[in-house]
């Protein structure tokens, strides 16, 4: 049999020191760039999700087809300053009128500086298409494809 070998209390005191300094600095330092990543691209996301309720609002309009551009980015920019979203969402927004369907899209992206000269990118794409508002919020259309093809 195997001899269990047993430590009195003073050796597993010894054995049992707990972190070093260096232990905790680098749990500090990670916890606090992880603290800083959430506070510079937080709002972003926090705008982009009142971006897409926005849309979702606006498909709960009976007769969004029937309103002009103009009325449709008033909703939009009434929604937005209820819930203080500013700038790029706002000036983003773009109405394309088809045959049958309204395509409201919000195509933006935003660039946070992080660290000096370094920079995150958050892209974001939103569409509401009138004939589909179930799938509200998906990019349905590449408006790429459109702009090529009106050059």
């Amino acid at each position: 049999m195997t001899e269990q070998r047993r430590f009195s209390p003073r050796q597993n005191l010894i054995r049992q020191r707990g972190m070093s300094y260096w232990g905790w600095l680098f749990v500090l330092a990670v916890f606090g760039f992880g603290l800083t990543i959430v506070s510079k691209l937080g709002p972003g996301y926090i705008d982009a999700y009142y971006v897409e309720e926005g849309l979702q609002t606006l498909s709960k309009i009976d007769n969004v087809r029937d309103l002009t551009n103009a009325e449709i980015k008033r909703e939009l920019g009434r929604y937005f300053t209820i819930n203080n979203v500013r700038g790029e969402p706002l000036k983003a927004v773009k109405v394309i009128r088809g045959a049958d369907s309204t395509l409201v899209s919000i195509n933006y992206e935003l660039r946070q500086p992080l660290f000096k000269n370094v920079d995150v990118v958050m892209k974001f794409d939103k569409q509401l298409n009138t004939v589909k508002p179930e799938l509200c919020c998906e990019p349905l259309v590449d408006l790429e494809q459109f702009r090529r093809d009106d050059i």
